[in-house]
Parts: C-alpha cells; sequence; structure tokens
C-alpha cells in the first residue's frame, strides 16, 4: 500500500461503477485476433519468473502496467523502476521437424538476440500511481532455408516484432481495492524476403519476394484489483480493441528465368498496412505470506476475428484468429531474506485458426507451444534488486510457406530458450 491513504469511500461506489460501465462499452465493439503466440515474449522480471501469473499480484514496475494496471496503486515506497533485457536463443525448422530432446543440444549454436523486453517507472502519490512503461511483447525472427515435401528449397529472411510505450494511472478506491488505466502507442515492423529456385527441363527459375510494412496503434488497458483477505488477492483486466493509427507497407515480386523471357516484377508502394492486436481478458488469483511466499493462477482469455494485413491481395496475410485461452501458474519463496526463487508453468497456444491443407493464401502460422520459466531474485540492498534467470516455450504445427513456386502447408516447430537479466530500485 502506499504510505499515505486518505478516506475515499464517498466515491468509492462512483468510481467503481464509471469502470464496470465502460468495460461494458468496450466489450460491445468486438474483439481482434493476436500475433501468433501471445506468450512467446513474458513481461517483467517477478511475472516473467512466474510464468506470467501475474494479473492479482503487485510489486513489479516492469510489468503491472502491462498484466493490471490496477496494481500500480498498490505498491510500497513513493518511486520504483526496474528494466528486464531478454536474450533469446530461436530453435526454428521447416519440414523435417527434431523432437523436444533434440533442441537442447542446439542451444549453443546460432545467433542469440538481446530484446530489451520491458521497463517501467512507478511513482505514488496519496491514493493515486503514475506509471510509464515500455515492452516489447512480440518477437519472431527466421534466417535460413526451407524445404518442402518434394525437396523443393526456398531461402526465407523474417523480422517480426512491436515495441509498447505508455503511461499508466491507477487510483485506491478503498483500503482492499484499486482501479487502474494504461494506454500504450504500438509501433510494429515487419520484414520478410523470400528467395526460391526450382529447375525444369534444364531452365532454372528465381523468384523473388520482399515484403515490409509499418503500422502503429493505440492500445489500452482497463485494470481492477482487490484483496479479499490479508493474503488471498484478486485481479483482473481487460485489453480492449486495439485502435488504428497509420500503417504502410511496400510489395516486391518477380521471376528471372535462365530461358530468357521478358521480366515482369509486381511493385507496390503505399499500401495500407493492418494490424489488430488482441482483445484480452486476464483474470487472477493470489495467495501470498508477505517475503516468505506466493502463489498465483492467471487465465488470459483471447477473441477472434479475421483481417488482412495489407490491403492488397497478392501480398496480404490472411489472419484467422480464434477464441482461444491460455493458463499460468507460478510460485515465488524467499530462501533467504535477501534471496527469491521463482518459478512457473505457462501454455502458449496459437491464436490462429488451422492452416488449410491447400492455401491459397498465407496465413499466421498454427503452433500450439507450453513452456515453463524459473529465475533468483537477489537483494542486494533494502532499495535494489538483481534478478537472473530465463523460460522455455516450445511447440509443433504448421505454417504457410512459398516453396517450389507455389504456397505449400509445412510443419513447422520452434524451440525458444530466454535468458533473463533484471535490475529494480525503490525508494
Amino acid at each position: 500500500m502506499p504510505k499515505t491513504y486518505t478516506n475515499v469511500d464517498a466515491m468509492t461506489k462512483l468510481q467503481l461503477k464509471i469502470f464496470l460501465a465502460l468495460i461494458e462499452v468496450f466489450l460491445a465493439q468486438g474483439a481482434f485476433a493476436s500475433l501468433n503466440n501471445p506468450n512467446t515474449v513474458l513481461i517483467g522480471e517477478q511475472a516473467g519468473g512466474m510464468g506470467g501469473a501475474y494479473t492479482a499480484l503487485t510489486g513489479d514496475p516492469s510489468s503491472a502496467s502491462f498484466y493490471n494496471p490496477a496494481a500500480l496503486a498498490r505498491m510500497p515506497g513513493n518511486t520504483l523502476s526496474a528494466a528486464v533485457n531478454l536474450y533469446q536463443k530461436y530453435d526454428t525448422k521447416f519440414g523435417s521437424l527434431d523432437g523436444y530432446d533434440q533442441a537442447p543440444l542446439r542451444v549453443n549454436r546460432g545467433s542469440i538476440l538481446p530484446i530489451p523486453a520491458s521497463s517501467g517507472t512507478v511513482y505514488t502519490f496519496r491514493n493515486f500511481a503514475f506509471g510509464l512503461s515500455i515492452v516489447f511483447p512480440h518477437f519472431d525472427q527466421y534466417a535460413g532455408e526451407i524445404k518442402s515435401t518434394n525437396q523443393a528449397t526456398s531461402y526465407l529472411n523474417l523480422r517480426d516484432d512491436s515495441l509498447w510505450v505508455g503511461g499508466s494511472l491507477a487510483i485506491n478506491l478503498d483500503q482492499r481495492s484499486s482501479a487502474g488505466l494504461t494506454m500504450y502507442y504500438t509501433s510494429r515492423t515487419y520484414n520478410r524476403s523470400v528467395t526460391d529456385e526450382t529447375t525444369s527441363g534444364g531452365v532454372s527459375t528465381l523468384t523473388t519476394e520482399e515484403k515490409s510494412f509499418t503500422q502503429n496503434s493505440i492500445v489500452y488497458i482497463l485494470g481492477f484489483q482487490h484483496q479479499w483477505k490479508d493474503r488471498l488477492s484478486f485481479g483482473t483486466s481487460l485489453r480492449l480493441p486495439s485502435l488504428p493509427v497509420s500503417g504502410r507497407g511496400t510489395y516486391y515480386f518477380a521471376e528471372v528465368s535462365s530461358g530468357g523471357g521478358p521480366i515482369t516484377p509486381t511493385v507496390a508502394t503505399g499500401l495500407e498496412a493492418n494490424t489488430k492486436f488482441p482483445m484480452r481478458w486476464n483474470l487472477g488469483v493470489a495467495y501470498q505470506v508477505e517475503k516468505s511466499w506466493k502463489l498465483s493462477f492467471d487465465i488470459h482469455h483471447y477473441f477472434a476475428e479475421e483481417y488482412e494485413d495489407l490491403n492488397f491481395s497478392a501480398a496480404a496475410d490472411h489472419i484467422r484468429g480464434r477464441a482461444m485461452t491460455n493458463f499460468s501458474l507460478g510460485g515465488e519463496y524467499y530462501i533467504r531474506s535477501w534471496l527469491a526463487l521463482r518459478a512457473g508453468l505457462f501454455t502458449n497456444l496459437s491464436s490462429n485458426q488451422q492452416v488449410p491443407n491447400q492455401p491459397s493464401q498465407r496465413t499466421g502460422d498454427y503452433l500450439d507451444m507450453w513452456g515453463f520459466a524459473t529465475n533468483l531474485a537477489i537483494f542486494t540492498t533494502k532499495s535494489t534488486a538483481v534478478t537472473l534467470g530465463g523460460y522455455y516455450s516450445g511447440g509443433k504445427g504448421y505454417s504457410v510457406q512459398r516453396v517450389g513456386q507455389s504456397l505449400e502447408k509445412l510443419p513447422k516447430s520452434q524451440q525458444l530458450f530466454s535468458f533473463l537479466v533484471g535490475t529494480s530500485f525503490y525508494f
């Protein structure tokens, strides 16, 4: 709780009614699909170590604005800040798939990518809290060859990520309840290039396809948190439909044949780009003994919708979202007063529908994944802490890719190893 508190019982009922009315209004607007697997990047140091089960908890300034902004008003102290960096190792394969036991053998091979996963600062004043947050909730990349069932080969270079920057405002409605609002300005950057070569009758045909776009949106998150008893807490949050701000993309496609003939490339610029981040409803419950141990469980529900990411049929990916639910279970145990161990399990189910057997257009990948997380928090002083750990997420499914001059449904597997380093300061 904040250091000072004034009685706001006279306003509590009105504030809560306004908060619930806002939820009802936005629920009536519909929902949007997510980007493949929404738990690929776990946000926060404490929340990340607990598998993302953080809707009913407070204390992590690097993640509270993202999971439940109402938690900001119940943080101790006046100023808190934290930063979390991830170092991710992707092991992605198309066509021939390895088992889960093979990926750890290659964890020391290939590139490891640094990602500034999240950072946040919180300032509490009487019944209010103000927060600034930067999160990196979505990242995907691949560079390498893709083989089809008939042994045709193409080469794919893909990078897809989004950065969210926002502010939060939270208020204590009474001694046990709080509500909050976060507004994020998002920036998504997508780049994909494919080179495909086939040979028939001594004639080779080289196909080159390039697609890129940037898109900006505004995302709102409403949150509510309630302390049922001294050790039992409840939290819920609603991420509202994203509001598009701008989006522009380009597309290039050309074929070159060794048999001669004219080159007729397709070039499209100034295309309208579209990204609809998911509408997400979180529900969490937590039991904790202060400075001893805590246990938390979250349900993350995503709603369904369809959209195309470019207004150009030859280049657009048809994203077919489905309603689905992910779960997170996490715990924290203080081994010593200066050392805490965190661990969690989580699902990372695909937000996309099944890939069709004979695709006529690219769709989002379908991979149902799961994962586990763990880290250690070392409290070096009363006001500083260092967190070390990581998490794993992996699964198998299908993807639509251009191979052998046509779109094919291909098996895909992905194993993701993330190494986490975080720092926190309390004043």
